[in-house]
């Protein structure tokens, strides 16, 4: 038997509990993995308060992100380049139910565990890193351009701001001020979110060095500055704030970045230090309820990942 992080109705994390579920074997294309951490997105706190509609039969399981140890392969399971997947192996990506000590995942799902990718920032890594990575496929940026990214100090926001850096273009980060001095430690310039944005924004630039480009990584307020500083919808992209993407006609993210391969090449970049994701907090598998309290309001930033 396997314990799992579940719940019975919808609503706030007390909804949580601990039960136990069969261990199940892995079918063709897929691996039993032994999660060893688990990464909390929003998107698991929408699906469970109901915000987000499922079908899916009470009880239901919680979680996506996940790194661990491959204990049974189907068959037929194998990496993205081919090469087959082994008992024993380190992986990262995700998983149905992830908040769980023992999970059935899909090959075409996992990437290697670089070793010196510390498996707590390795089990938060899919969807922040992904949805980052897939911001920039979707508007791509290079040493032309100044980009704003809305809530850079969040998962997605530092990730795509860093991946951004790294591309060339010099990057303008909204974040409360308690988090400017780790933007400007990753050489991205911060300004503080809120009314006025569009205004402070300015300041930074000039007629012969425009904003160019805008992620919004967690709402719509630097959407808002960017149709306002003049910037063409098709360099803006918004990720959550859906209204917003369909009322000024910005791009929503697209999706078709978000596979093993980038996953694993991102992995790299971050255990040799070139991307940096930190992890704000992490808790045992019997304090679920805590760490998606935590989640769902303010803290440092980073993943909150819970190691089963």
């Amino acid at each position: 038997m396997t314990r799992a992080a579940q719940y019975d109705t919808t609503g706030g994390p007390e909804v949580l509990y601990i039960g136990e579920v069969a261990d199940a074997a892995p079918g063709p294309g897929e691996v039993a993995v032994r999660v060893r951490a688990a990464g909390l997105n929003p998107f698991d706190g929408k699906l469970r308060s109901g915000f987000l509609p499922s079908e899916a039969p009470f009880p239901r399981r919680t979680g996506g992100d996940l790194a661990g140890t491959v204990e049974a392969v189907g068959e037929g399971a194998q990496y993205w380049d081919g090469a087959p997947i082994a008992v024993g192996d380190e992986v990262l990506g995700r998983a149905g139910g992830a908040v769980a000590e023992r999970v059935i995942a899909s090959a075409s799902e996992l990437a290697r565990r670089p070793v010196d990718l510390p498996v707590e920032v390795a089990g938060g890594l899919h969807v922040a890193g992904l949805t980052a990575v897939s911001v920039l496929t979707t508007v791509p940026v290079g040493p032309e351009d100044l980009v704003l990214v809305g809530g850079a100090a969040g998962g997605v926001g530092l990730v795509a701001a860093q991946l951004a850096v790294a591309a060339g273009a010099r990057v303008i980060g909204t974040a409360s001020e308690g988090n400017h001095e780790l933007l400007r430690s990753l050489g991205i310039e911060p300004v503080a979110y809120g009314d006025g944005l569009a205004a402070r924004v300015s300041v930074l630039t000039d007629a012969g060095n425009p904003l160019s480009a805008v992620y919004d990584c967690h709402g719509r307020d630097a959407l808002d500055a960017g149709v306002e500083l003049g910037v063409p919808v098709d360099r803006m992209v918004g990720i959550a704030a859906y209204a917003a993407v369909g009322e000024l006609g910005v791009h929503n993210v697209e999706r078709a970045a978000r596979t093993p391969q980038n996953l694993e090449r991102l992995a790299a970049r971050v255990a040799a230090g070139e991307i940096v994701l930190p992890v704000a907090a992490t808790y045992p598998l019997s304090e679920v309820v805590a760490a998606f309290t935590a989640l769902e309001g303010a803290h440092a930033p980073g993943k909150i990942v819970v190691l089963p």
